[in-house]
């Protein structure tokens, strides 16, 4: 494990941007959710990766470090708010994903986009920008969710894995409902009914459903964390109204 992210991992503090005194991890992904991260990135050997929403960095410093880093190796992370003192990482928060993922090494892959998600992924696929593998954890309200899939899903490769994160909230599971039913993709897993942040496990002891959905002939819980997703085949839907319950 990179030495930064193993010292995040065993004392749960961070290094200010600026100096000072340390500060808490009080809102990131925890080492399970991690090794799960880390175990696909490693399934699909990805040379570009994508994440919507860096925030101190914890995923990104997973992703980049189970990467085999080679010529044309990215870590594409956008985050409107990495750099806000008025967000809600706080004023200390000035660029502490981005400086984390600098102090582990691997500034030289990561592209830092300060734009939402919904500006930046459509400027990305007009680049003609393909990803590999891509970890969703921005905006969680169902229409964003919705949009971040949408635009992602148009880069992503066949075979390429898209991971949600937050998959308790009810409008991330309904935007999963539909990438299921109504799309070629088939499911890799889930993990996580632990959790480190205890706004999380509160949320998750509410709002968990407990009935099972179909996924790709197989019946999948949404019990956890985090859902991941094989991309099977590009979109070919017909006729142009096609659609399945979701």
């Amino acid at each position: 494990m990179n030495p930064v992210l193993e010292e995040i991992v065993k004392t749960q503090r961070m290094r200010p941007v600026n100096g000072g005194d340390s500060i808490p991890v009080d809102s990131a992904i925890d080492d399970e959710e991690g090794s799960f991260l880390q175990n696909l990135v490693r399934q699909v050997d990805p040379k570009v990766t994508l994440e919507v929403g860096l925030a101190f960095g914890i995923s990104a410093l997973y992703i980049c470090d189970a990467l085999q880093i080679r010529e044309g190796t990215r870590h594409i992370a956008i985050d409107p708010y990495q750099r806000d003192n008025d967000s809600a990482w706080g004023s200390w928060g000035n660029g502490i994903g981005i400086a984390n993922l600098s102090r582990a090494g691997f500034a030289d892959i990561v592209k830092l986009i300060e734009k939402p998600s919904h500006l930046a992924l459509p400027e990305l696929e007009i680049a003609g920008q393909k990803v590999d593998f891509a970890f969703i954890d921005g905006n969680h309200s169902f229409d964003f969710t919705l949009v971040d899939f949408f635009y992602i899903d148009h880069m992503l490769q066949v075979g390429g894995i898209i991971a949600f994160d937050d998959a308790f909230r009810p409008a991330v599971k309904k935007v999963l409902r539909f990438v299921a039913t109504n799309r070629h993709y088939s499911a890799v897993g889930y993990c996580g009914k632990r959790y480190t942040n205890s706004w999380k496990r509160r949320s998750a002891e509410r709002l968990i459903s407990v009935i099972p959905f179909c996924i790709s002939n197989f019946e999948l819980g949404i019990r956890g964390r985090c859902v991941a997703f094989r991309k099977e085949k590009h979109d070919d839907r017909f006729p142009t109204n096609f659609f399945k319950r979701f």
